[in-house]
């Protein structure tokens, strides 16, 4: 059964489902969850056959909710209202057999019956990110790292005994199951000094790296999500602007591509001392 939540910037959320019994509002139906509208710029020469193409992008998304109210009228419309605010973003969250994907939305329009045994109430909302996300959340690669090997209770062997391993993996396979390229955060701390870390994308030749030192407990944080690109430093508690540590012979940053991505880190010294992991989002075009 599909089943639709949307949730508010203050954790309320209501919900639509095809049961009248099980919920409050009774989904009737829910348009521009399997659409999208790619907006295609182009420009006309009068000496050219056709159009020139200038670039594309999707437009933002319209989802509009129509649920019918059969019962405590006046509460359940207040409580629509009380949802879906104004000047809030909120979080609209659908299920179906199984999986469950959300999108951030804002709200352009809510209009409920005055009068009526079944009340129709009819929700608009505007996304401005037209992409669908794993509802689960961010997904997350480690590909070294320290791992703690001591736990209570313990007993020290006369031996002794290791209380904790590094493990090194510095090149991961990585499905991205999303319908686009998706933009990556990169994490690198450093146990002692790292010169100049790199980090490849083999599957389709990027290379991002940076012309830095870096100290021991260093972390660098590098996003690469479209309208989001940073490199940030946090040493001895503070965050400094990184940017400017980006080699000029970049290919660019580091993105997936759809389907299988081959990513690898290396550094000029120190590169085993340092430790790597990266989390990303799948997005779809559907929800």
């Amino acid at each position: 059964m599909k089943t639709i939540t949307c949730r508010n910037d203050a954790g309320l959320e209501a919900v639509f489902t095809y049961d009248h019994d099980s919920c409050e509002y009774f989904l009737v139906s829910c348009d521009g969850i399997y659409s999208v509208k790619n907006a295609v710029s182009t420009s006309q020469n009068a000496t050219t056959d056709g159009t020139t193409y200038n670039g594309e992008g999707l437009e933002q998304r319209n989802i509009v909710i129509t649920a019918n109210i059969r019962r405590n009228h006046r509460q359940n419309r207040e409580f629509l209202s009380r949802v879906f605010k104004v000047h809030s973003e909120g979080t609209f969250i659908h299920e179906e057999d199984g999986d469950r994907r959300e999108i951030k939305y804002r709200v352009e329009n809510i209009e409920v019956a005055e009068t009526g045994v079944i009340r129709p109430a009819t929700i608009s909302l505007i996304c401005t990110d037209p992409y669908f996300t794993d509802a689960a959340g961010t997904i997350k690669i480690e590909m070294s790292q320290w791992y703690d090997d001591w736990e209570f209770e313990c007993e020290i062997p006369e031996e002794g005994m290791e209380f904790g391993h590094r493990e090194t993996d510095t090149i991961k396979q990585v499905d991205n199951e999303s319908t686009k390229d998706v933009g990556i955060t990169i994490t690198l701390e450093a146990d002692d000094k790292v010169v100049n870390p790199i980090i490849y994308n083999q599957t389709t030749n990027e290379t991002l790296k940076l012309l830095c030192t870096m100290l021991p407990n260093d972390k660098i944080t590098i996003k690469t999500t479209e309208g989001e690109i940073t490199v940030e430093l946090l040493r001895n508690g503070k965050i400094i602007d990184y940017n400017y540590t980006v080699d000029e012979d970049n290919d660019g940053y580091i993105q997936l591509v759809m389907g299988m991505n081959v990513i690898k880190y290396d550094a000029d010294e120190g590169v085993e001392y340092l430790n790597v992991k990266f989390e990303y989002k799948n997005r779809y075009m559907f929800a």
